[in-house]
């Protein structure tokens, strides 16, 4: 055995944490490496040392193999974590960590090498006899031969990139004129986010579920699998809620798979955490080998709540070259655990991601509930890297537990100054075909396209007057005259405005203060008392009319973030009452609805387009987004060139009139 010491993180946010946190729970310093955009992070704070690599984009810092393994030798750590993501899975890094005599914690670079094949990994599970689903995977690269194999499988069918996973590089065909456009969009993709465009084509299956379980082996020959994690709830193959164990699975079938999932262990010799993917069709009961992934998983949290096991100190063991001590035979699942992925991102513009800064930020403390995050109040959520901010967790003895009280915790939780998804999790989780268990890896694409939250005209009255009334206090809290109220008035009694813009309509605020900390509040036809309560910097209580509730509230510049305890968080924000000259927007001009580089451009000034054509190629937080025309017309002017980079709003091109 050989004792770790010293651990260097290859990694940032969250994933660094949680590493980190079990390293000093067995006595092990931590190192976190940061790049210039994570300079103040909470992963920087959270490690015993922290070193800078400088650059900003993921291909200038944490994917630097060169500035890692110096990063390593100027701290003195004997052992490198690469969590997930970035080089977790990068055969040449692990094997570059051996060659500089520094342990990895994670398989072997043969492992990984043999495994991070797409095509690689499906003729290992052939041999293995675990059932594969029926595709192409040779070496022919060719869009005709990718023709012609569609043609044999029988549409719809699947592309994706060979090297990588996460949603990167796939694309479904359902017809084949559709085929060539999406072939090379993928290929295109899979360049940019792994540097090999190679693709695979496979049978799609419209209403299928996602099934994973979770291996791990030794350097002493043990294999084993800690049951199956339900993955199936995705959005554009990315994975948003994940649970264990399976609502799917009879136990039979549950050994069976997991029994298939060692069977692949075995075959490359595997160590450390892994994670093999099965496609799971309910219909019939049968099941097909998709991918293995050799590294730990976003989603361990929830293996680890219902098998009391930490996997990333069974990680660290297994690097030391201890034997496993846990097998599938000598645990049990026990309980039902549910984890939901909070990120930056706008559930009701297409899902397109949100940055800037995270003004205030508080988990409530609950029982049974566990939270991975890499965030706090004041925390900087950047352009250049994954949206995922937090995970919350969620166990119960039940399902239906574990549901109720993930959903309670979501409410309670605040998260003010950028837009997340934290309200469209709440939504998924009370969905009837998530509640029974029937729901597939389509329902969201299915259900939710057009994603709207309803909030009613009270709820939306209540919080105009709770920012109206947050913003009279902040300025004027210590002033005893009513001439100290929001714009001056030589007739004080008369009641003051206040305009507030929230989803595109503009709603006015008339106020009158009366006494201790009580207004009088006209909204359209609607009259009401307002009784401000118990206040802080990001809390406010309020009674309507006698009826109390409270209020978490943040403001940045002119925009106001709050949360309604029943309707969930909106923004609102202050229209000037002088407009500077010149705000409008461009007319008939294509503006950015995010923050990223441009990708490509796929116009020029001249081109005439039709409705749905590509205009242009963004990439933001790893997502790559086609701006497309949304009416025919002939483009007039083209503002920005490939390698831009862009701040959300700014006007890409502008077509005639």
């Amino acid at each position: 055995m050989t004792k770790i010491k010293k651990i260097l993180i290859a990694n940032r946010g969250e994933i660094a944490i949680r590493i980190a946190r079990t390293a000093q729970d067995m006595g092990i310093t931590s190192v976190a490496v940061y790049s210039d955009a994570d300079n103040n992070a909470l992963f920087t704070k959270a490690c015993d040392e922290a070193i800078c690599i400088g650059g900003t984009h993921a291909s200038e810092s944490y994917l630097v193999q060169d500035k890692i393994i110096d990063a390593a030798k100027r701290s003195g750590a004997d052992a490198i974590h690469p969590g997930y993501g970035f080089l977790s899975e990068n055969a040449s890094f692990a094997k570059r960590c051996k060659d500089e005599g520094i342990i990895f914690i994670g398989p072997t670079h043969k492992a990984i090498e043999k495994l991070g094949s797409k095509k690689g990994a499906k003729e290992i599970a052939i041999n293995a006899g675990v059932p594969v689903v029926p595709g192409y995977s040779g070496d022919d690269q060719n869009f005709e031969r990718f023709k012609y194999e569609a043609g044999e499988i029988g549409y719809p069918v699947l592309l994706k990139a060979s090297a990588g996973g996460g949603g990167k590089g796939m694309r479904i065909v359902n017809k084949a004129s559709e085929l060539q456009e999406a072939f090379e969009a993928a290929k295109r993709e899979a360049e940019k986010s792994f540097g090999d465009g190679t693709l695979l084509m496979e049978k799609y299956f419209p209403k299928a579920k996602h099934i994973e379980f979770q291996i791990f082996g030794d350097t002493h020959g043990n294999y084993t699998h800690f049951f199956d994690r339900e993955c199936s709830m995705q959005r554009r193959y990315q994975k948003v809620i994940e649970e264990s164990p399976s609502p799917s699975l009879t136990p039979e079938l549950r050994a069976e798979m997991g029994n298939s999932a060692v069977e692949l262990a075995k075959a490359v010799k595997y160590t450390s955490a892994g994670t093999v993917e099965f496609l799971f069709s309910p219909e019939d009961q049968s099941y097909y080998f998709l991918e293995v992934n050799a590294r730990l998983q976003v989603e361990h949290p929830v293996t680890e709540t219902v098998t009391w096991l930490d996997l990333v100190r069974l990680q660290i063991e297994v690097a030391q070259g201890m034997p496993l001590q846990f097998t599938s035979e000598n645990i049990q699942q026990m309980g039902h655990s549910i984890e939901v992925r909070i990120c930056a991102e706008d559930p009701e513009n297409n899902f397109f991601p949100a940055t800037g800064e995270l003004v205030f930020y508080q988990e409530p403390h609950l029982q049974n509930l566990r939270y991975d995050t890499g965030v706090t109040s004041g925390s900087e959520i950047s352009v250049f890297y994954d949206s995922m901010i937090a995970k919350v967790i969620s166990v119960s003895d039940k399902r239906e537990g574990s549901i109720a009280h993930l959903i309670y915790a979501l409410n309670k939780m605040s998260i003010l100054g950028i837009t997340t998804n934290k309200d469209f999790l709440i939504e998924l989780l009370k969905n009837p075909s998530f509640a029974d268990g029937s729901f597939d890896t389509k329902l969201i694409e299915r259900e939710y396209s057009d994603y709207k939250r309803v909030v009613t005209d009270d709820e939306k009255n209540e919080m105009a007057a709770v920012v109206t009334v947050f913003e009279y206090l902040n300025r004027n809290e210590h002033h005893i005259f009513p001439q100290s109220m929001l714009g001056w008035r030589n007739v004080f009694y008369q009641p003051q405005f206040y305009v507030l813009e929230f989803n595109g309509e503009q709603i006015k605020v008339e106020y009158t203060y009366l006494y201790k900390r009580k207004f009088k509040i006209k909204i359209g036809e609607k009259n009401f008392e307002l009784q401000a309560g118990d206040s802080n910097r990001n809390f406010m209580g309020c009674s309507f009319d006698g009826c109390r509730k409270y209020f978490f509230i943040a403001n940045k510049n002119d925009e106001f973030f709050i949360q309604h305890p029943s309707a969930g968080t909106f923004k609102f924000k202050e229209v000037p009452r002088f407009p500077e000259p010149g705000a409008a927007n461009a007319k008939d001009g294509y503006v950015a609805p995010m923050p990223g580089e441009i990708v490509k451009v796929l116009v020029k000034a001249g081109d005439k387009v039709q409705s749905g054509k590509g205009l242009l190629v963004m990439s933001s937080m790893k997502m790559e987004t086609t701006i497309e025309a949304h009416a025919d017309g002939e483009v007039e002017e083209v503002y920005v060139s490939d390698k831009n980079f862009v701040e959300a709003g700014t006007v890409l091109l502008k077509m005639k009139e």
